[in-house]
């Protein structure tokens, strides 16, 4: 029995030996966490942007950009790295030099973007302190910073309600920066906005929500008008309406009864300003992937009318060549328009 035992062990260890030289090492299931961040760490830089005298400004919704949480409130796609790697992929395609973003979660969000794209800085409106903040992107190959801030010393008619008309703290954000081309800089005044989208429980509250559009529409334009008089602004963003008309209506006789456009003032007043996306929504043109009209909007100065590039002003759709676009990147096109500062300009001077 001992020697059976005997047999038995050098047998075992026999085995052992052959199954050591002959079998592979043993190798750990791969965490599907660690393969997917390997995997988002792979976002190609997109190449900077040389000036060539031709400022190109974009405004674009980018629905939710930066909170994680967003996805599971069905607000804004779920994946954020795929959304990221979709807008870089846009921002490389426009190679704009200005892009005036909505609802960008924080800084840190936006400078995932930034970061990625060669030559470009950002800030968000800081001012707002919940997560759908306006924010701009600029090319610091032809773009100096000068001055940022709030829009928040209007009329007095508009003082006490101005952050209620503005969606309860969406006050514009602006931008003063210059321009440099070659021996020559122009100073612009960029304005991002995002105004109270039309939305509501009742008739009652739909009403309400067309009246903040409508008085934070008309304090921004008496603030631009009394203050920044001779600036080349530009004024771009989520208008949350129309231009040609109002996206609310009223019954009247079992009939939808559009209201005038809360930005009336800027259309009207064509000594002053030209909305230069009218045109667009006059030609029935929508930037929105679920909706018929464009509530994104771009409108300037009469220092600009001049260098405005004829038929610049246009809706760019990536659905060309992002698949599924709407569910991964986002509910609103880009809408942008160009500016040729070496036409004859009112503000052009030498450095």
């Amino acid at each position: 029995m001992n020697f059976s035992f005997q047999k038995l062990s050098y047998f075992l260890t026999a085995l052992l030996i052959v199954l050591a030289s002959c079998g592979t090492p043993y190798q750990p299931e791969e965490d599907p966490d660690e393969k997917q961040e390997e995997e988002e760490e792979q976002i190609e830089q997109n190449d900077s942007v040389p000036p060539d005298g031709v400022l190109e400004t974009v405004t674009w919704n980018v629905e939710g950009f930066g909170d994680g949480t967003y996805g599971s409130e069905n607000w804004g796609p779920a994946n954020e790295h795929q959304q990221t790697k979709n807008i870089l992929q846009v921002a490389d395609s426009l190679k704009a030099d200005l892009y005036a973003f909505q609802e960008v979660y924080s800084q840190q969000a936006l400078e995932d973007i930034t970061e990625n794209m060669k030559g470009y800085k950002g800030f968000v409106a800081e001012h707002i302190d919940w997560k759908q903040k306006m924010a701009f992107a600029y090319n610091t190959n032809t773009i100096n910073s000068v001055e940022t801030g709030s829009i928040k010393d209007v009329r007095e008619e508009y003082q006490n309600d101005w952050s209620y008309y503005w969606a309860g703290g969406r006050i514009p954000l602006f931008f003063r920066f210059h321009y440099t081309y070659e021996d020559a800089t122009q100073e612009f005044y960029a304005v991002v906005i995002h105004g109270k989208a039309n939305t509501g429980d009742n008739a009652q509250e739909y009403a309400e929500a067309y009246k903040r559009r409508k008085k934070a529409a008309e304090g921004l334009y008496y603030y631009l008008k009394d203050n920044k008089p001779d600036a080349n602004i530009i004024l771009l963003g989520d208008y949350n309406d129309d231009v040609d008309k109002s996206i609310y209506y009223e019954e009247e006789n079992g009939d939808r009864v559009y209201q005038e456009t809360p930005y009336d003032e800027f259309v009207e007043d064509t000594d002053n300003f030209d909305v230069i996306t009218k045109k667009l929504s006059d030609a029935g043109e929508s930037a929105s992937i679920n909706y018929e009209d464009i509530i994104d909007h771009i409108t300037i100065s009469d220092e600009l009318f001049d260098e405005h590039v004829p038929n610049s002003t246009l809706i760019h759709d990536p659905r060309e060549y992002i698949d599924d676009y709407g569910n991964t990147t986002s509910d609103h096109l880009p809408v942008w328009a160009k500016f040729d500062i070496t036409a004859t300009s009112k503000s052009m001077v030498n450095k």
